[in-house]
């Protein structure tokens, strides 16, 4: 999900120029050595169990400073962050995926070697690292928190069917996914913070040119287009129009967060219609594409995530006789979730999803 569209020069730039979200810097700068030199953690996607141990030796300093970031940040929870950019470069978001990679081997080596219980944290700092992504005001951030998410409920699913799985660390898990329920970044304070870091792009776009801020294969996309050559002759006038647009657009999102996913479908088509019925004219709101291209499919996957991981808490509330405050509908469908009681534990499921997930009685 994290493509390509700035040059690092723009990042460079961003970095000097504006405020960003220093523990999400500090983190990246742990890991993003591997950028330059990926071989080390694609090692851990190989069935090479020696390989693995000696590559998670080599990053486990790394790993525990990441944690100790994540403890700060908790602990000291700072609102307002800025990053470089609400679009940036494939670079600045791959140290992110390396760190995830490197705790889920982890917890994925633990599991076989019969330690359980040395996976759970691995679950609890990569939740804590998606909620900082979900903070950060990027849309591409935010959708790989969701994706992040998704991911690891594959670890919580192998630890619960674990054999030496104990009723501690369910009630462990548990605690994570009920923050993960009740203590997450809102759609629409997600879409708030991007509506604020889209008029910063716009305005540093005023201050140093678009030619300098997209990426080349961007730009050579965008050049022929007549809203660039408009722009020559108008410069202010041609971006007053297209950020009146994107904020116009973000305040339709942000009211369509009222109402859960399943509902918003006529919101977003309508948004779609009204954002491509001047593509190629010179009323083209050229950033304000670029900036929203993806809205509608990043809604979807934040659903997916919040359905997953309902599905999973649900299942986990059950088998330890919990009382949920709300039994909630599925935020995707709108429909009920699916929970069966069977004789050894607790199965969770939803309409449209084939897989569920499962949860032993200990």
């Amino acid at each position: 999900m994290f493509r390509r569209y700035l040059i690092v020069s723009f990042l460079f730039l961003f970095f000097s120029t504006r405020g960003y979200g220093e523990t999400l810097e500090i983190i990246r700068k742990q890991f993003e050595v591997y950028q330059r030199s990926p071989g080390e953690i694609e090692v851990l996607f190989t069935d090479d169990a020696k390989e693995i141990d000696n590559v998670l030796k080599r990053t486990e300093t790394k790993r525990l400073a990441v944690r100790n970031e994540l403890d700060k940040a908790t602990k000291e929870r700072k609102p307002n962050r800025h990053l470089p950019s609400p679009l940036f470069s494939e670079e600045y978001a791959a140290p992110f995926n390396h760190y995830v990679t490197v705790e889920h081997a982890f917890a994925k080596r633990s599991l076989e070697q019969d330690k359980p219980e040395d996976a759970i944290p691995s679950v609890r700092y990569v939740y804590l690292l998606a909620e900082e992504l979900s903070e950060s005001g990027s849309l591409e951030l935010r959708t790989g928190a969701a994706l992040i998410r998704l991911k690891m409920l594959e670890t919580v699913q192998s630890i619960l069917l674990h054999p030496l799985c104990k009723h501690e660390y369910h009630e462990l898990l548990y605690k994570t996914l009920d923050d993960q329920i009740n203590n997450r970044t809102t759609d629409r304070a997600i879409w708030e913070r991007y509506r604020e870091e889209g008029k910063q792009f716009f305005s540093d776009v005023v201050k140093c040119g678009f030619i300098k801020m997209i990426a080349p294969d961007v730009l050579k996309e965008l050049e022929d287009r007549l809203a660039f050559r408009e722009y020559e002759t108008k410069p202010a006038e041609w971006m007053a129009q297209d950020q009146a647009n994107f904020h116009k657009a973000l305040e339709k999102i942000i009211e369509s967060c009222a109402v859960p996913f399943y509902k918003r479908q006529s919101v977003l088509r309508q948004l779609n219609n009204e954002l491509r019925e001047h593509r190629g004219t010179a009323a083209e709101p050229v950033f304000t594409l670029l900036l929203l291209r993806d809205v509608s499919s990043s809604m979807r996957i934040f659903a997916q995530e919040r359905s997953g991981i309902e599905m999973a808490y649900l299942a986990l509330s059950a088998s330890l006789e919990k009382q949920n405050r709300q039994k909630p509908v599925n935020y995707l469908t709108g429909k009920e979730y699916e929970l069966r009681l069977i004789p050894d534990g607790v199965m969770c499921t939803y309409e449209g999803n084939v897989k569920s997930f499962y949860v032993p009685y200990r």
